[in-house]
């Protein structure tokens, strides 16, 4: 009777220990530290990016990447210039999170522009880029007269 006992106590006891281990639905891989070291020190902005990337690269396998994260990243690489990955990163936020979806569906639109007239300066010939900045100096004098 006193083993029973004993092992009920154990048993009671180690259930109880599990009940206060922290479960998070996310995996935030020290989200909080790399943030608050990029508002500290925002001229290493590369290694911020790459721990939002590394955050992703973690969490996106057991499917517990954090709300927001998607967004930020590509956002970081909106900044870059690199407006078609930040687009797939945008439809992954909206996807995962259905609330932010019309923030996402205006930063897409607004990516979506830039990647397009980006495409179009690529695109164009020197002598068709000359001849628009002329024009825009143009009417940049003109509207100081």
């Amino acid at each position: 009777m006193r083993a029973s006992i004993k092992v009920s106590g154990i048993l009671l006891l180690l259930i109880a220990m599990t009940g206060c281990v922290a479960h998070s639905r996310y995996n935030w891989c020290d989200y909080d530290t790399k943030m608050y070291s990029h508002y500290k020190n925002p001229a290493q902005r590369e290694a911020f990016v790459q721990g939002l990337k590394e955050i992703i690269e973690e969490a996106e396998p057991e499917g517990k990447v954090p709300p927001g994260i998607y967004a930020e990243y590509g956002f970081a690489l909106y900044e870059e210039g690199n407006h078609q990955e930040a687009i797939a990163y945008f439809k992954k936020e909206a996807d995962k999170w259905p609330e932010s979806r019309v923030f996402m569906t205006k930063l897409i639109a607004i990516a979506g522009n830039r990647a397009h007239a980006q495409k179009e300066n690529a695109e164009a010939s020197p002598e068709t880029l000359m001849h628009a900045e002329k024009d825009r100096q143009k009417s940049s004098a003109e509207g100081l007269k």
